[in-house]
């Protein structure tokens, strides 16, 4: 018996790296946000194409690409059922690979091969017995550097949508937060030494109605000159310090420069 499962959409894309090569990640993070793994979706359908005419990248061309996006819009997800889903699609080393999950794979993966039957690829199908969605969590689901880059893009976007100059360098603030002073001593002498200004430092104090005696850690705000274009490694090096300190690293916020 099948069952109807509510599915959250949010869709990101990220770059990452599979075998050491550049790749590309169409991901629903929404399915991570779930209490996985979903019941009764237990097996994993995998669509693979080889490219026509790849980059130096192995990623596809624009013309390519909307070629695949119109075979995806108008030949695969009409195919999805209740009992079928789209987790995410990989483009890596001259190929494209489609990840389905389904409560049914045994009917989803030949309508799935015979939706290029009209079509000058030739995909592999393979269906992979998965309930614990390690395909998932394990291998399509970025890693707390590449998540951070997701969210870092959506800044980004947002400030060019402002009429933001994302080239030009300005004050950037950053905020981490500790349970003990002392990981926020040991954090603050690594962040000096990346170039970062103290800003602030110190106890949480609980806001007013709240609980005076709630702990609430500690929270040091830094900042340092830089573009947003070129924001990604120095998030990246203060989610180092943080996981070096038993610390948390929670973004960062800036003025627009138009």
């Amino acid at each position: 018996m099948t069952q109807k499962t509510e599915i959250p959409e949010n869709w990101a894309v990220y770059i990452g790296r599979v075998e050491d090569k550049p790749a590309v990640f169409r991901l629903n993070l929404g399915l991570g946000e779930t209490d996985l793994p979903l019941p009764q979706f237990t097996h994993c359908v995998r669509v693979n194409i080889v490219l026509k005419n790849p980059d130096e990248h192995g990623f596809s061309s624009d013309q390519e690409r909307e070629l695949l996006y119109d075979i995806e819009d108008t030949r695969l997800m009409p195919l999805l059922k209740e009992t079928d889903l789209l987790a995410g699609v990989l483009t890596f080393d001259g190929a494209v690979t489609w990840y389905f999950y389904s409560q049914n794979a045994a009917a989803l993966a030949p309508l799935l091969e015979e939706a290029f039957n009209t079509s000058n690829y030739t995909p592999e199908v393979e269906v992979a017995n998965d309930p614990e969605w390690k395909t998932y969590t394990e291998f399509l689901y970025p890693n707390i550097y590449e998540h951070q880059s997701i969210k870092n893009s959506a800044v980004r976007h947002h400030c060019e949508q402002s009429g933001d100059h994302t080239d030009q360098e300005r004050p950037i603030d950053h905020w981490l937060y500790f349970n003990t002073e002392k990981d926020m001593a040991e954090a603050i002498d690594k962040v000096k030494a990346l170039g970062y200004e103290i800003q602030e430092s110190g106890k949480i104090e609980p806001e007013e109605g709240d609980d005076p005696n709630e702990d609430l850690g500690y929270q040091l705000i830094i900042t340092k000159v830089n573009t947003i274009e070129a924001i990604d490694p120095d998030t990246w090096d203060l989610i180092d310090v943080a996981l070096d300190t038993n610390g948390q690293y929670d973004g960062w916020e800036t003025v627009l420069v138009k």
